[in-house]
């Protein structure tokens, strides 16, 4: 893992893709992470649970967190119950989960996702909390 806040976000977003590929191949028809909320606020999914490929999940709050197989903590919260938001903490939690003793800062973190914002690959829908432009 690189000490590059913009690489730790890009591992990030990788990792986010990957949540998304697990939950489109475990229910199809369902496209965003957001759709796995829908399931289970509807109770068609338990609220803990594993996904194909063994990703498990955990709803909490207003969110939710993977866990793939090596460990890897990918956490997202869900914005007004549909967009898929996160913010430098939980960037820093999925580097740190990976084994990266020398995360960014959350600051830098932060300066980073900003960066991909002025890119167009992000967008900051609330001060701090950032989302994948679709």
């Amino acid at each position: 893992m690189t000490r590059e806040p913009c690489g730790e976000v890009e591992a990030y977003l990788q990792a986010l893709s990957r949540m998304r590929g697990a939950v489109r191949q475990c229910h199809p028809g369902v496209e965003e992470l957001s759709g796995l909320l829908r399931l289970y606020r509807s109770r068609a999914v338990k609220k803990s649970g594993t996904l194909c490929d063994g990703v498990e999940y955990r709803f909490h709050g207003s969110g939710c967190l993977f866990l793939e197989v090596n460990g890897a903590e990918v956490d997202v919260d869900f914005l007004e119950g549909r967009l898929e938001v996160f913010d430098s903490w939980r960037v820093r939690r999925f580097s740190v989960s990976l084994g990266n003793e020398q995360p960014g800062s959350l600051e830098e973190i932060e300066e980073g996702c900003r960066s991909l914002v002025s890119l167009g690959r992000l967008e900051e829908p609330r001060s701090g909390w950032f989302s994948v432009v679709m």
